[in-house]
């Protein structure tokens, strides 16, 4: 289904490097006991295959995988494909130059080998639990600019974004159930942003934030609420409505 648009299902697929055999054989099998789905590579052409084809929301990587300090061209890889995914580096100890590069790629710890297994599934839970996404939002417009910018802010405050473009294309997708909130531009026309709106309202009972142009009618658009084109504004009016929306939900339970 495309409401979350596998987000959350992907929270706990891990991608486990390493070129030690006896590692690969015994750490993957007890963190699937925790719940965690694994995929294993051996090399670092297989780790980058992997996070190729795959989505993941963990990476435990070996330092040295074939020569020293390549398990940092996987951390890149996944950083490019997936920016959000908890990435950690296994090893031995790290040396200050390592540490340093690890810090510039932007990995979220080291762990020293040989690991507890119990100790590495608490510091793996810690780190998702991080990572938590604070609710998912569609945002529609037809400036592509805007839409980046708006993903790139509601990510960076720990939201999952949905952003969609042309209105065809938004119009087809947005009947599906999933999101906290919906996010309407000015430059989506008025008529077009009414039929939006019921379609949304037809298959979802998240609240629905405009962000008008100049002239627009908002009495007549329908959305729930009307926020200046100030990010900033922006950002309080989404933390506000999904926080409304999870306290009534939690109440209704």
């Amino acid at each position: 289904m495309f409401g979350n648009n596998g987000f959350r299902s992907n929270l706990k697929r891990l991608l486990f490097v390493d070129d030690e055999p006896n590692i690969r054989a015994t750490l993957p099998t007890i963190l699937r006991r925790y719940g965690f789905t694994v995929a294993v590579a051996g090399t670092v052409s297989q780790a980058l295959d992997q996070i190729k084809n795959h989505a993941f929301g963990l990476l435990l990587c070996d330092l040295n995988i074939e020569r020293e300090g390549d398990g940092y061209i996987v951390i890149r890889a996944m950083r490019a494909k997936n920016p959000d995914c908890v990435t950690m580096i296994l090893t031995g100890y790290p040396a200050l130059e390592s540490a340093v590069e690890g810090i510039h790629v932007g990995i979220d710890g080291y762990l020293m080998k040989p690991t507890n297994a119990n100790e590495l599934v608490a510091l793996l839970a810690e780190k998702l639990a991080k990572r938590q996404s604070k609710g998912s939002v569609l945002t529609v417009s037809h400036d592509e600019p805007l839409l980046r910018t708006w993903a790139l802010l509601l990510q960076s405050r720990g939201y999952e974004v949905a952003s969609l473009n042309p209105l065809n294309a938004t119009i087809d997708k947005s009947s599906q159930p999933g999101f906290d909130v919906l996010v309407l531009d000015g430059s989506v026309p008025s008529m077009d942003k009414r039929r939006m709106i019921d379609i949304f309202r037809n298959s979802c009972d998240s609240p629905i934030i405009a962000v008008p142009s100049i002239g627009d009618d908002q009495e007549a658009d329908g959305a729930d609420y009307h926020v200046e084109p100030d990010p900033e504004l922006l950002l309080e009016c989404i933390a506000d409505v999904i926080s409304k929306k999870s306290a009534a939900r939690n109440g209704a339970a």
